[in-house]
């Protein structure tokens, strides 16, 4: 453990923290698209204000970052979680409901950040780990059995949830390419965010025209977008990470599919139905239990 029992406390503070974060950029990329955002409006917005955020966290630590990031892997970090991530995102929330978003996401993430080191590394799985995938999977079933046949723009949620998929996949290589480099994710997250709004603000300016919105629904975006998913979820989760070691940490981002189910109750007017609220249950108790160093936590109490 890499903090007291004060530190212990701290940690589990910030990482109930980030997850609530994450729940709420979850409901505001929702919001988003029912208010008549586009995908790239979006993702303008995510990497633009996150990079103005944290350009000068990075600026302060630019003297003292590892020689594992480099411009080569912040460029490819930028290609796979930068605007194709976001593209795929926010296009699958015009498209299939918020369940399907919060679960099946992070969910591909945690199957695919788990997959890598096995079949490029020759890791393996603990115990608690394959019966933690195995529950995901059933509750991602159940998530992807309430599928109408189509949403009122006439199409089809299984598209919405192939883009979960594809979007949670990226994720999920960024996660892996992130351990095996060991990177800093604070400075690694500001060098690709600057990066992916550098790259993509030609293109939004030439090809793309801004949704004809009020400035007040710009703002709050920019809040949602680039103020908490982009940067403030990404620090304190990071401090979560230096107090209790990646293990436990990594338990809290399970909690985010059954708090942007909850909290889009009172923000984006939204109740699940029974069979949404099963595959968040089952989904949300395989990823906590595929987090075996959270059993070790609680037997050391």
């Amino acid at each position: 453990m890499a903090a007291g029992k004060a530190g212990t406390i701290k940690g589990v503070g910030l990482g109930l923290a980030a997850a609530l974060l994450w729940a709420v950029y979850n409901v505001g990329v929702e919001i988003g698209r029912a208010e008549g955002f586009t995908s790239a409006d979006l993702a303008i917005l995510r990497y633009g204000v996150a990079g103005l955020i944290l350009a000068p966290l990075l600026a302060v630590q630019w003297r003292k970052l590892p020689p594992s990031l480099t411009l080569p892997r912040a460029i490819m970090l930028s290609c796979i979680i930068g605007p194709p991530f976001a593209f795929l995102f926010n296009t699958g929330y015009g498209l299939a409901p918020l369940a399907h978003a919060v679960v099946i996401s992070p969910g591909m993430s945690m199957l695919v950040a788990n997959m890598l080191p096995i079949l490029l590394d020759g890791q393996r799985l603990s115990v608690n780990r394959k019966l933690g995938i195995a529950v995901l999977i059933i509750g991602l079933m159940a998530i992807a059995a309430d599928r109408p046949v189509t949403t009122g723009s006439g199409d089809t949620a299984i598209l919405g949830d192939l883009c979960f998929v594809g979007s949670g996949s990226l994720w999920g290589v960024f996660i892996y390419l992130m351990a095996r480099w060991r990177l800093p994710a604070i400075a690694t997250t500001a060098a690709t965010s600057i990066l992916s709004a550098v790259f993509f603000l030609p293109f939004y300016i030439l090809y793309f025209d801004p949704a004809p919105l009020p400035l007040t629904a710009w703002i709050e975006q920019a809040i949602y977008q680039g103020a908490i998913g982009g940067s403030l979820a990404i620090i304190v989760f990071a401090s979560s990470i230096s107090l209790l070691g990646s293990g436990l940490a990594g338990l809290f981002p399970a909690l985010v599919p059954p708090l942007a189910v909850l909290l889009a109750i009172p923000l984006a007017r939204q109740w699940p139905n029974a069979l949404q609220t099963l595959g968040v249950v089952i989904a949300s108790g395989g990823l906590i239990v595929s987090l075996d160093q959270v059993a070790r936590f609680f037997s050391r109490k």
